[in-house]
């Protein structure tokens, strides 16, 4: 080598190859991560696929299924008598979490778990999933099941908004109505929080959807049963409250929310039907406030409030979920007997 290929050799490259040269190691770079980020999704999403599949298959259908039109909708029912009550879940809920009501309610009536479509067992029914659609399918369902009314229908937080647009819309087949720790057609708007509350759901709802897709939510536990639930419906909402069609369809609803606030909120009274509210003793007082409200609903309504008792609890704790069945009892009697509610 000579003195001017020596000197070539040990110069310095020139810019634009240094340039060059980090752009090619960052361009690198950039696709290493994103195949990276590839595998773990493919990963994520043969998880969440093989462990879904496993336990669903561990986990059959306890009700019958019910064609209502194109889909079909679970609905397990237990005990004798009527009228017939119909439990409606709350927002991701599914017929396993009524488990404690179902069992206490069974010995005085006929009482109905369903999950809407989309839910549990139940197959995905189409758009929207507002209140007018979801109750719609429900008169199909109790309809094509051959259960006939009257009805006491129940429905817990979300739920309750469909139960009170079902009581308007099909009035002559609905005995009695409880709202379990209802929504309010206004609590987004009214209380304090609401805005704030609504926003922060709705950013859940964009991303859970994903998360759940990718196995993230089951790894996690996110959509893990209540402890308090018996084993056997713990096993079944394991199952399936954190399966993809699960998440993606209570995304749906929430995002109907809007619709459905408006639906709920055109119901100005239900006469002098027999109506129990069962609200949490550990809410605010603005929250019991939207509560009486509901409860006004009615010339015939009683209000209880659970002492200790939190939005979830009155469900899923057996000895707040004993109070919630008392109220429904108390309905499914006054509805039979024809009598006002005890106050």
């Amino acid at each position: 080598m000579n003195l001017l290929e020596r000197a070539e050799a040990a110069a310095p490259p020139a810019r634009g190859g240094t340039a060059r040269t980090i752009a090619q190691r960052a361009g690198r770079a950039v696709l290493g991560l994103a195949l990276v980020l590839a595998l773990l999704a493919g990963a994520g999403a043969f998880y969440q696929a093989a462990a879904t599949g496993r336990a669903q298959r561990a986990q059959p259908a306890p009700g019958a299924m019910v064609d209502v039109g194109g889909h079909r909708l679970h609905i397990a029912c237990s005990g004798q008598g009527g009228p017939t009550v119909v439990l409606d879940a709350a927002l991701g809920n599914m017929s396993a979490h009524w488990a404690w009501v179902q069992q206490e309610v069974a010995r005085t009536t006929r009482v109905c778990a369903y999950d809407r479509a989309g839910l549990g067992w139940s197959e995905a029914g189409p758009g929207p999933r507002d209140a007018a659609q979801i109750t719609s399918e429900l008169h199909a369902l109790l309809g094509n099941a051959g259960i006939p009314g009257p009805y006491v229908m129940v429905g817990h937080s979300f739920g309750g908004l469909y139960a009170q647009l079902y009581a308007a819309q099909y009035a002559e087949q609905v005995a009695g109505v409880v709202l379990v720790e209802s929504s309010h057609p206004q609590q987004f708007t009214r209380l304090p929080d609401g805005p704030q509350n609504y926003d922060m759901a709705r950013r859940l709802y964009t991303v859970a959807p994903v998360l759940a897709e990718l196995g993230v939510a089951r790894l996690l536990g996110l959509s893990a049963p209540p402890p308090d639930l018996p084993a056997a419906q713990r096993a079944q909402i394991n199952a399936w409250a954190g399966s993809t069609r699960h998440v993606a369809t209570t995304a749906e609803e929430f995002r109907a929310a809007p619709d459905t606030l408006a639906q709920v909120g055109t119901v100005h009274g239900l006469g002098n039907l027999p109506l129990a509210v069962v609200s949490a003793g550990e809410q605010s007082p603005g929250w019991l406030a939207l509560q009486n409200e509901l409860a006004a609903l009615s010339t015939n309504s009683s209000h209880h409030v659970v002492d200790g008792a939190t939005h979830t609890s009155v469900v899923d704790d057996p000895g707040h979920a004993r109070a919630t069945s008392t109220a429904i009892v108390e309905v499914v009697d006054a509805a039979r007997n024809t009598r006002p509610l005890p106050r």
